[in-house]
Protein backbone atom coordinates (compact mmCIF):
# COMPACT_ATOMS: atom_id res chain seq x y z
CA UNK A 1 0.00 0.00 0.00
CA UNK A 2 2.76 2.23 0.29
CA UNK A 3 3.58 2.55 -3.19
CA UNK A 4 -0.08 3.45 -3.84
CA UNK A 5 -0.10 5.76 -1.85
CA UNK A 6 2.91 7.96 -2.65
CA UNK A 7 1.39 7.49 -6.37
CA UNK A 8 -1.76 8.06 -5.27
CA UNK A 9 -0.55 12.03 -3.31
CA UNK A 10 0.89 12.92 -6.02
CA UNK A 11 -2.09 12.51 -8.28
CA UNK A 12 -4.01 14.34 -5.94
CA UNK A 13 -1.36 16.88 -5.94
CA UNK A 14 -1.00 17.33 -9.44
CA UNK A 15 -4.61 17.99 -9.94
CA UNK A 16 -3.85 21.77 -9.38
CA UNK A 17 -2.09 22.16 -12.79
CA UNK A 18 -6.41 21.75 -14.30
CA UNK A 19 -8.03 24.66 -13.45
CA UNK A 20 -11.59 22.54 -14.41
CA UNK A 21 -10.54 19.57 -12.28
CA UNK A 22 -9.27 21.37 -8.91
CA UNK A 23 -12.73 23.66 -9.51
CA UNK A 24 -14.46 20.59 -9.38
CA UNK A 25 -12.54 19.69 -6.11
CA UNK A 26 -13.13 22.20 -4.33
CA UNK A 27 -16.94 22.19 -5.19
CA UNK A 28 -16.73 18.37 -3.96
CA UNK A 29 -14.76 19.23 -0.95
CA UNK A 30 -17.58 21.52 -0.27
CA UNK A 31 -20.38 19.76 -1.09
CA UNK A 32 -19.48 17.27 1.40
CA UNK A 33 -18.74 19.91 4.32
CA UNK A 34 -22.18 21.83 3.85
CA UNK A 35 -23.60 18.12 3.91
CA UNK A 36 -21.87 17.00 6.98
CA UNK A 37 -22.47 20.00 8.77
CA UNK A 38 -25.70 20.52 8.18
CA UNK A 39 -26.49 16.61 9.24
CA UNK A 40 -24.28 16.83 12.45
CA UNK A 41 -25.82 20.34 13.71
CA UNK A 42 -29.45 18.96 12.98
CA UNK A 43 -28.45 15.66 14.82
CA UNK A 44 -27.34 17.93 17.84
CA UNK A 45 -30.28 20.07 17.90
CA UNK A 46 -32.12 16.71 17.65
CA UNK A 47 -30.17 15.23 20.71
CA UNK A 48 -30.85 18.66 22.45
CA UNK A 49 -34.35 18.32 22.13
CA UNK A 50 -34.57 14.39 23.50
CA UNK A 51 -31.96 15.44 26.50
CA UNK A 52 -33.46 18.37 27.66
CA UNK A 53 -37.18 17.17 27.51
CA UNK A 54 -35.82 14.11 29.44
CA UNK A 55 -33.98 16.11 31.72
CA UNK A 56 -37.04 18.45 32.16
CA UNK A 57 -39.43 15.53 32.49
CA UNK A 58 -37.88 13.30 35.28
CA UNK A 59 -37.14 16.31 37.42
CA UNK A 60 -40.52 17.74 37.24
CA UNK A 61 -42.90 13.75 37.44
CA UNK A 62 -41.72 10.82 38.80
CA UNK A 63 -40.10 8.08 37.69
CA UNK A 64 -43.22 5.69 38.18
CA UNK A 65 -46.59 5.90 39.24
CA UNK A 66 -47.94 3.21 41.75
CA UNK A 67 -51.65 2.82 41.82
CA UNK A 68 -54.44 1.06 42.72
CA UNK A 69 -56.50 -0.40 40.10
CA UNK A 70 -59.67 -0.67 41.55
CA UNK A 71 -60.94 0.09 44.96
CA UNK A 72 -59.86 3.14 47.25
CA UNK A 73 -56.08 3.69 47.62
CA UNK A 74 -55.88 4.08 51.20
CA UNK A 75 -53.06 1.86 52.50
CA UNK A 76 -51.16 4.06 50.79
CA UNK A 77 -48.75 5.07 53.82
CA UNK A 78 -47.97 1.26 54.91
CA UNK A 79 -47.04 0.30 51.21
CA UNK A 80 -45.00 3.60 50.88
CA UNK A 81 -43.15 2.35 54.17
CA UNK A 82 -42.52 -1.08 52.16
CA UNK A 83 -41.73 0.25 48.54
CA UNK A 84 -39.43 2.31 50.31
CA UNK A 85 -37.12 -0.76 51.56
CA UNK A 86 -37.23 -1.82 47.62
CA UNK A 87 -33.99 -2.17 45.76
CA UNK A 88 -33.06 0.45 43.42
CA UNK A 89 -35.82 2.88 44.91
CA UNK A 90 -34.42 6.66 45.96
CA UNK A 91 -37.79 8.41 47.36
CA UNK A 92 -41.28 8.01 47.75
CA UNK A 93 -44.43 10.44 47.97
CA UNK A 94 -47.89 10.33 47.94
CA UNK A 95 -50.08 12.51 45.87
CA UNK A 96 -53.90 13.11 45.42
CA UNK A 97 -54.61 14.41 41.76
CA UNK A 98 -57.58 15.84 39.55
CA UNK A 99 -58.52 18.02 36.90
CA UNK A 100 -59.98 21.37 37.71
CA UNK A 101 -60.71 25.07 36.38
CA UNK A 102 -59.03 28.37 37.74
CA UNK A 103 -60.54 31.69 37.08
CA UNK A 104 -58.82 34.71 38.29
CA UNK A 105 -59.08 38.47 36.58
CA UNK A 106 -62.05 37.53 34.42
CA UNK A 107 -59.90 34.96 32.79
CA UNK A 108 -60.03 30.90 33.19
CA UNK A 109 -58.17 28.13 32.28
CA UNK A 110 -58.02 24.05 33.16
CA UNK A 111 -55.36 22.57 35.51
CA UNK A 112 -54.32 19.87 36.95
CA UNK A 113 -54.47 19.82 40.59
CA UNK A 114 -51.59 17.96 42.33
CA UNK A 115 -51.91 16.95 46.26
CA UNK A 116 -48.35 16.70 47.76
CA UNK A 117 -46.83 15.77 50.99
CA UNK A 118 -44.50 18.84 51.38
CA UNK A 119 -41.94 16.95 53.32
CA UNK A 120 -41.25 13.94 51.45
CA UNK A 121 -42.08 16.10 47.41
CA UNK A 122 -38.44 16.68 47.25
CA UNK A 123 -37.00 13.15 47.48
CA UNK A 124 -39.00 12.37 43.91
CA UNK A 125 -39.19 15.66 41.84
CA UNK A 126 -37.03 18.91 41.76
CA UNK A 127 -40.39 21.50 42.87
CA UNK A 128 -38.93 22.43 46.12
CA UNK A 129 -35.84 23.45 43.85
CA UNK A 130 -37.75 24.97 41.20
CA UNK A 131 -39.74 27.43 43.31
CA UNK A 132 -38.76 31.05 41.64
CA UNK A 133 -36.42 33.29 44.23
CA UNK A 134 -38.55 35.30 46.32
CA UNK A 135 -41.79 33.56 45.34
CA UNK A 136 -42.65 31.50 48.62
CA UNK A 137 -41.99 28.70 49.39
CA UNK A 138 -43.34 24.89 49.11
CA UNK A 139 -43.83 24.92 53.16
CA UNK A 140 -46.60 27.21 52.79
CA UNK A 141 -48.84 24.53 51.53
CA UNK A 142 -48.78 23.38 55.23
CA UNK A 143 -48.31 26.52 57.46
CA UNK A 144 -49.32 29.82 55.95
CA UNK A 145 -48.19 31.48 58.88
CA UNK A 146 -44.71 30.87 57.57
CA UNK A 147 -45.17 32.47 54.91
CA UNK A 148 -45.35 36.49 56.36
CA UNK A 149 -45.81 38.27 52.62
CA UNK A 150 -49.12 36.23 52.58
CA UNK A 151 -50.25 36.37 56.40
CA UNK A 152 -52.57 39.17 55.00
CA UNK A 153 -54.24 37.19 52.77
CA UNK A 154 -54.60 34.07 54.53
CA UNK A 155 -56.88 35.67 57.48
CA UNK A 156 -59.29 37.13 55.14
CA UNK A 157 -62.22 34.42 56.49
CA UNK A 158 -64.77 36.24 55.46
CA UNK A 159 -65.02 35.02 51.82
CA UNK A 160 -68.10 33.25 51.00
CA UNK A 161 -69.08 31.34 47.90
CA UNK A 162 -72.44 32.36 48.52
CA UNK A 163 -73.98 35.07 50.51
CA UNK A 164 -75.79 33.57 53.57
CA UNK A 165 -72.89 30.59 53.48
CA UNK A 166 -70.72 29.42 56.20
CA UNK A 167 -67.18 31.67 55.65
CA UNK A 168 -64.46 29.27 54.40
CA UNK A 169 -60.71 29.26 55.04
CA UNK A 170 -58.38 29.85 52.33
CA UNK A 171 -56.32 27.60 51.12
CA UNK A 172 -52.57 27.63 49.99
CA UNK A 173 -51.66 27.19 46.62
CA UNK A 174 -48.23 26.65 44.43
CA UNK A 175 -48.76 27.87 40.62
CA UNK A 176 -46.44 27.64 37.56
CA UNK A 177 -44.87 30.82 36.01
CA UNK A 178 -46.89 30.91 33.18
CA UNK A 179 -50.17 29.78 34.06
CA UNK A 180 -49.49 33.13 36.97
CA UNK A 181 -48.81 34.91 33.41
CA UNK A 182 -52.24 33.97 31.72
CA UNK A 183 -54.20 34.21 34.84
CA UNK A 184 -52.55 37.31 35.61
CA UNK A 185 -51.87 37.01 38.97
CA UNK A 186 -48.83 37.30 41.25
CA UNK A 187 -47.86 35.89 44.63
CA UNK A 188 -50.30 36.95 47.70
CA UNK A 189 -53.23 37.09 44.98
CA UNK A 190 -56.52 34.37 45.39
CA UNK A 191 -57.64 32.74 42.97
CA UNK A 192 -60.93 30.66 42.60
CA UNK A 193 -60.62 27.27 41.83
CA UNK A 194 -63.20 24.44 40.40
CA UNK A 195 -63.30 20.92 41.10
CA UNK A 196 -65.46 18.99 38.73
CA UNK A 197 -66.23 15.90 41.42
CA UNK A 198 -65.88 18.27 45.13
CA UNK A 199 -69.22 18.04 45.64
CA UNK A 200 -69.78 14.45 45.33
CA UNK A 201 -72.50 12.44 43.01
CA UNK A 202 -75.80 13.98 42.86
CA UNK A 203 -79.32 13.35 41.56
CA UNK A 204 -78.14 14.76 38.35
CA UNK A 205 -74.45 13.37 38.65
CA UNK A 206 -71.63 14.96 39.73
CA UNK A 207 -71.41 17.83 41.68
CA UNK A 208 -69.03 20.64 41.25
CA UNK A 209 -67.90 22.97 43.78
CA UNK A 210 -65.59 25.71 44.00
CA UNK A 211 -63.38 26.83 46.43
CA UNK A 212 -60.74 30.17 46.89
CA UNK A 213 -56.81 29.94 47.23
CA UNK A 214 -54.13 32.04 47.98
CA UNK A 215 -51.17 31.48 45.75
CA UNK A 216 -48.11 31.38 48.08
CA UNK A 217 -45.47 29.87 45.44
CA UNK A 218 -44.76 30.52 41.99
CA UNK A 219 -42.54 27.52 40.52
CA UNK A 220 -40.76 27.79 37.08
CA UNK A 221 -39.48 23.72 35.21
CA UNK A 222 -38.45 24.80 31.85
CA UNK A 223 -41.52 23.01 30.35
CA UNK A 224 -44.35 25.26 29.10
CA UNK A 225 -46.46 22.08 29.38
CA UNK A 226 -45.83 22.07 33.17
CA UNK A 227 -45.81 25.54 34.19
CA UNK A 228 -48.88 26.05 32.46
CA UNK A 229 -51.12 22.77 33.73
CA UNK A 230 -49.57 22.21 37.05
CA UNK A 231 -50.82 23.88 40.21
CA UNK A 232 -49.95 21.96 43.55
CA UNK A 233 -51.57 21.63 47.07
CA UNK A 234 -50.99 20.03 50.46
CA UNK A 235 -52.19 16.55 50.73
CA UNK A 236 -55.30 17.17 53.65
CA UNK A 237 -55.85 19.81 51.63
CA UNK A 238 -56.40 18.30 48.46
CA UNK A 239 -58.47 15.23 50.06
CA UNK A 240 -61.25 18.04 51.90
CA UNK A 241 -61.57 19.33 48.38
CA UNK A 242 -61.78 16.26 45.98
CA UNK A 243 -64.14 14.54 48.58
CA UNK A 244 -61.21 12.36 48.65
CA UNK A 245 -60.55 11.85 53.03
CA UNK A 246 -57.72 9.45 53.26
CA UNK A 247 -57.13 8.68 50.01
CA UNK A 248 -54.37 9.10 47.15
CA UNK A 249 -53.96 8.88 43.57
CA UNK A 250 -50.64 7.44 43.71
CA UNK A 251 -47.53 6.67 44.86
CA UNK A 252 -44.92 8.52 43.15
CA UNK A 253 -41.15 6.92 42.99
CA UNK A 254 -37.81 7.58 42.07
CA UNK A 255 -35.42 5.00 40.90
CA UNK A 256 -31.69 5.42 41.67
CA UNK A 257 -30.95 4.31 38.00
CA UNK A 258 -33.95 5.32 35.12
CA UNK A 259 -32.57 2.90 32.92
CA UNK A 260 -33.56 0.36 35.64
CA UNK A 261 -36.88 1.29 36.00
CA UNK A 262 -38.76 -1.68 34.71
CA UNK A 263 -36.85 -4.04 36.77
CA UNK A 264 -37.33 -2.11 40.21
CA UNK A 265 -41.26 -2.17 38.94
CA UNK A 266 -40.85 -5.59 38.85
CA UNK A 267 -39.97 -5.62 42.37
CA UNK A 268 -42.37 -3.46 43.55
CA UNK A 269 -44.86 -5.41 42.13
CA UNK A 270 -43.41 -8.64 43.47
CA UNK A 271 -43.40 -7.17 46.97
CA UNK A 272 -47.43 -5.91 46.60
CA UNK A 273 -48.63 -9.54 45.18
CA UNK A 274 -50.05 -7.72 41.53
CA UNK A 275 -53.29 -7.35 41.69
CA UNK A 276 -55.22 -5.19 42.06
CA UNK A 277 -52.44 -2.77 42.05
CA UNK A 278 -50.68 -1.35 38.55
CA UNK A 279 -47.36 0.74 38.01
CA UNK A 280 -46.10 2.58 35.40
CA UNK A 281 -43.02 4.35 34.20
CA UNK A 282 -41.54 7.03 32.47
CA UNK A 283 -40.65 4.94 29.27
CA UNK A 284 -44.34 3.77 29.01
CA UNK A 285 -45.72 7.55 29.94
CA UNK A 286 -43.90 9.45 27.10
CA UNK A 287 -43.69 6.75 25.26
CA UNK A 288 -45.20 8.31 22.46
CA UNK A 289 -43.39 11.88 22.71
CA UNK A 290 -40.00 10.31 23.00
CA UNK A 291 -40.59 8.37 19.60
CA UNK A 292 -42.11 11.08 17.65
CA UNK A 293 -38.85 12.62 18.32
CA UNK A 294 -36.39 9.71 17.55
CA UNK A 295 -38.71 9.50 14.19
CA UNK A 296 -38.29 13.03 13.88
CA UNK A 297 -34.59 12.24 13.86
CA UNK A 298 -34.94 9.36 11.59
CA UNK A 299 -36.07 11.33 9.04
CA UNK A 300 -34.21 14.28 9.01
CA UNK A 301 -31.02 12.28 8.98
CA UNK A 302 -32.71 10.23 5.86
CA UNK A 303 -33.26 13.49 4.32
CA UNK A 304 -29.85 15.63 4.42
CA UNK A 305 -28.16 12.43 3.75
CA UNK A 306 -29.27 13.02 0.37
CA UNK A 307 -26.94 16.12 0.35
CA UNK A 308 -23.80 14.14 0.82
CA UNK A 309 -25.16 11.37 -2.18
CA UNK A 310 -25.37 15.03 -4.00
CA UNK A 311 -21.65 15.70 -3.06
CA UNK A 312 -20.89 12.37 -4.09
CA UNK A 313 -21.60 13.11 -7.48
CA UNK A 314 -18.79 15.61 -7.06
CA UNK A 315 -16.07 12.87 -6.04
CA UNK A 316 -17.09 10.60 -9.41
CA UNK A 317 -16.69 13.61 -11.27
CA UNK A 318 -13.03 14.61 -10.00
CA UNK A 319 -11.95 10.80 -10.07
CA UNK A 320 -13.01 10.61 -14.07
CA UNK A 321 -11.33 13.65 -14.84
CA UNK A 322 -8.50 12.49 -13.10
CA UNK A 323 -8.77 9.16 -14.94
CA UNK A 324 -8.71 10.92 -18.24
CA UNK A 325 -5.82 12.99 -17.79
CA UNK A 326 -3.76 10.13 -16.17
CA UNK A 327 -3.96 7.95 -19.03
CA UNK A 328 -0.38 7.43 -20.36
CA UNK A 329 0.52 7.75 -16.86
CA UNK A 330 -1.71 4.37 -15.89
CA UNK A 331 -0.73 2.88 -18.81
CA UNK A 332 3.14 3.07 -17.89
CA UNK A 333 2.38 1.96 -14.41
CA UNK A 334 0.67 -1.06 -15.62
CA UNK A 335 3.86 -1.52 -18.53
CA UNK A 336 6.32 -1.38 -15.50
CA UNK A 337 4.08 -4.40 -13.71
CA UNK A 338 1.09 -2.78 -11.79
CA UNK A 339 -2.30 -4.99 -11.61
CA UNK A 340 -5.76 -3.77 -11.84
CA UNK A 341 -6.14 -3.86 -7.93
CA UNK A 342 -3.08 -1.37 -7.55
CA UNK A 343 -4.67 1.21 -9.95
CA UNK A 344 -7.96 0.93 -8.30
CA UNK A 345 -5.97 2.00 -5.15
CA UNK A 346 -4.25 4.75 -6.29
CA UNK A 347 -7.77 5.83 -7.46
CA UNK A 348 -9.89 5.13 -4.50
CA UNK A 349 -7.10 6.57 -2.42
CA UNK A 350 -7.95 10.15 -4.00
CA UNK A 351 -11.82 10.02 -3.97
CA UNK A 352 -10.78 8.98 0.05
CA UNK A 353 -8.76 12.11 0.94
CA UNK A 354 -11.37 14.59 -1.72
CA UNK A 355 -14.41 12.84 1.04
CA UNK A 356 -11.89 12.69 4.21
CA UNK A 357 -11.12 16.84 3.52
CA UNK A 358 -15.04 17.57 3.24
CA UNK A 359 -15.90 15.33 6.09
CA UNK A 360 -13.06 17.07 8.88
CA UNK A 361 -14.24 20.20 7.87
CA UNK A 362 -17.93 19.95 7.63
CA UNK A 363 -17.53 18.51 11.62
CA UNK A 364 -15.49 21.27 12.54
CA UNK A 365 -17.86 23.85 10.92
CA UNK A 366 -20.64 22.19 12.93
CA UNK A 367 -18.98 22.49 15.86
CA UNK A 368 -18.98 26.43 15.08
CA UNK A 369 -22.63 26.43 14.38
CA UNK A 370 -23.52 24.06 17.21
CA UNK A 371 -21.57 26.37 19.70
CA UNK A 372 -22.84 29.69 17.90
CA UNK A 373 -26.70 28.43 18.47
CA UNK A 374 -26.05 27.98 22.33
CA UNK A 375 -24.12 31.31 22.47
CA UNK A 376 -26.99 33.34 21.02
CA UNK A 377 -29.42 30.88 22.89
CA UNK A 378 -32.22 31.09 19.86
CA UNK A 379 -35.35 31.72 20.68
CA UNK A 380 -38.32 29.31 20.51
CA UNK A 381 -42.07 30.15 21.39
CA UNK A 382 -42.73 28.61 24.37
CA UNK A 383 -46.34 27.94 24.17
CA UNK A 384 -45.65 25.56 20.73
CA UNK A 385 -42.37 23.81 21.66
CA UNK A 386 -41.26 22.46 24.92
CA UNK A 387 -38.14 24.67 25.62
CA UNK A 388 -38.15 28.96 24.83
CA UNK A 389 -34.61 28.38 23.77
CA UNK A 390 -33.61 25.77 20.87
CA UNK A 391 -31.44 23.30 22.98
CA UNK A 392 -28.18 21.49 21.25
CA UNK A 393 -26.04 18.80 22.67
CA UNK A 394 -23.10 18.05 20.15
CA UNK A 395 -22.68 13.85 20.60
CA UNK A 396 -19.60 12.09 19.66
CA UNK A 397 -21.75 9.32 18.81
CA UNK A 398 -23.65 11.51 16.46
CA UNK A 399 -20.74 13.19 14.87
CA UNK A 400 -18.83 9.44 14.62
CA UNK A 401 -22.56 8.17 12.41
CA UNK A 402 -22.55 11.14 10.03
CA UNK A 403 -18.42 10.40 9.89
CA UNK A 404 -18.43 6.99 9.02
CA UNK A 405 -21.84 7.99 6.71
CA UNK A 406 -19.84 10.54 4.60
CA UNK A 407 -16.61 8.12 4.31
CA UNK A 408 -19.00 5.23 3.22
CA UNK A 409 -20.61 7.36 0.12
CA UNK A 410 -17.21 8.52 -0.47
CA UNK A 411 -15.83 5.34 -0.88
CA UNK A 412 -18.64 3.92 -3.14
CA UNK A 413 -18.14 7.11 -5.21
CA UNK A 414 -14.78 5.98 -5.62
CA UNK A 415 -15.75 2.25 -7.19
CA UNK A 416 -16.76 2.95 -10.60
CA UNK A 417 -13.82 5.58 -11.44
CA UNK A 418 -11.16 3.39 -10.09
CA UNK A 419 -12.51 0.08 -12.05
CA UNK A 420 -12.29 2.31 -14.88
CA UNK A 421 -8.90 3.54 -14.82
CA UNK A 422 -7.69 -0.57 -13.60
CA UNK A 423 -9.24 -1.12 -17.35
CA UNK A 424 -7.36 0.63 -19.49
CA UNK A 425 -4.74 -1.41 -21.24
CA UNK A 426 -0.88 -0.15 -21.47
CA UNK A 427 -1.60 -0.46 -25.54
CA UNK A 428 -4.03 2.11 -25.55
CA UNK A 429 -2.59 4.82 -23.31
CA UNK A 430 0.60 4.57 -25.07
CA UNK A 431 -0.49 4.80 -28.82
CA UNK A 432 -0.44 8.38 -29.30
CA UNK A 433 2.84 8.41 -26.54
Amino acid sequence: MKFETLVGLRYFRNTKRSGALSLITLISVVGMMLGVAALISVLSVMDGFLSEMKTNILSSTAHAHFHKLVGRFEEYEKLAKDIRQVEGVAGVTPSAMNEVMISANGKITGAIANGIEVATIGEVIELPRQILPGKGSLACLEDLTKCPDYAKAAVEEDLLADEGEAPQRLLPLAMGRDMAEHLRVAAGDVVTVISPLGGGIGPTGPVPVSRSFVVVALFHTGMYDYDFKFVYLSLPDAQEFFSAKGMASYLNIKVRDIYRVKEVSNRIMHLVGGFPYGIQDWQDMNKTTFKFLEMQKIVMFIILIVIILVASFGIISTLVMLVMGKVQEIAILKAMGADDRMIRRIFMLDGLLVGAAGTIAGALLAVMVCLTLEQIEFPLAKDIYFFNKLPVEMSLMSFGIVAASALLISFLATLYPAWKASRLSPSEGLRYE
